[in-house]
């Protein structure tokens, strides 16, 4: 094999187990964020205890189980690295409830505050809660996002002599179209030929993604 292949083999093999290790590193994040709404969820559930003497109480401590019992779901999961498209599905049925719950407390305080029924104690750590499972679940899904985004390598538009190759996925093509062939025309212009030959490999995506210039 010539060096110039046994290079870029090693390359996309390095590359593959990068991208293996980074996703293992994103699935214990997902772990991490599915196991705090799942505890801050099960909080909720008995925070309603400030809201037994209102009307909707009933109702509230339902949707508040209905939702602690798809946080806990999520979270198992996230921890035994359930599918992608599993835990995208039922993170947004988790959110549909969470903005649901979200309503209702406000309502019952606003009724409240009007004379229908009665809150015990101060509940603005409530509304704190409630704000951090929000983010938590919008974190969450930004993540779940970001595994669903392939891996890959930009192909480059032009070839080395008609030359492109691949290795373990990855497409490499060097990025200039004279890459290896100067035309005496050229000599004086050295410098800016040079620049025109640097290819690279791009892996990820979004805040993910990265250039390797050769």
């Amino acid at each position: 094999m010539p060096l110039f292949n046994k290079t870029f083999a090693s390359l996309a093999l390095c590359l593959t187990a990068f991208c293996s290790t980074a996703s293992a590193d994103t699935y214990d994040h997902i772990d991490q964020l599915a196991l705090k709404i799942a505890v801050q969820s099960n909080q909720i559930v008995r925070e309603t205890s400030h809201y037994r003497h209102t009307p909707e109480y009933v109702h509230l401590l339902s949707d508040a189980r209905d939702m602690a019992r798809l946080a806990d779901h999520i979270h198992e999961l996230a921890h035994h690295h359930s599918s992608v498209s599993h835990l995208d599905r039922d993170l947004a049925m988790l959110d549909s409830k969470f903005h649901h719950l979200e309503s209702l407390f406000d309502a019952i305080e606003h009724r409240a505050a009007y004379g229908h029924g009665h809150i015990h104690g101060h509940t603005s750590h409530v509304r704190m809660l409630l704000n951090a499972i929000e983010n938590n679940i919008h974190h969450l899904q930004a993540d779940i996002r970001t595994l669903r985004t392939p891996v890959y390598a930009t192909p480059y538009s032009s070839n080395w002599g008609g030359y492109s190759s691949r290795w373990g996925g990855y497409n490499v093509r060097p990025s200039s179209s004279n890459f290896g062939h100067r035309d005496h025309h050229d000599d004086h212009d050295s410098h800016s030929h040079r620049s025109r030959s640097r290819g690279g490999i791009t892996i990820g995506g979004g805040s993910s993604r990265f250039t390797i210039r050769f």
